[in-house]
């Protein structure tokens, strides 16, 4: 196998790689969810905090976005998602 289709295999490895990371890491933030929509809990939970992690990952997300980039788009998306719940569930409770 010639260098080049190699390294052509092992991107798209890696690319398989982050797509996963893409969808499994915005689940760190399902516990926080869990707490702020079920218990009513939301001592010790700041929203400025979750408020900047929302932008962030907005910002994120339109990088992706304009770069075409399908792992920074997903988990730009379901980090806006995820974050947005909380920021949402602190306001609400």
């Amino acid at each position: 196998m010639s260098t080049e289709a190699s390294v052509k295999k092992e991107t798209k490895l890696f690319e398989k790689f982050m797509m996963v990371f893409a969808l499994v890491e915005p689940l760190a933030t399902v516990p926080q969810i869990f707490q702020v929509w079920s218990k009513n809990n939301v001592s010790g939970v700041s929203l400025v905090t979750w408020f900047i992690y929302m932008i962030t990952a907005c910002v994120w997300l339109i990088h992706g976005i304009r770069i075409k980039d399908k792992p920074i788009i997903i988990s730009g998306f379901f980090w806006a998602l995820t974050q947005g719940l909380v920021v949402l569930g602190i306001l609400v409770h």
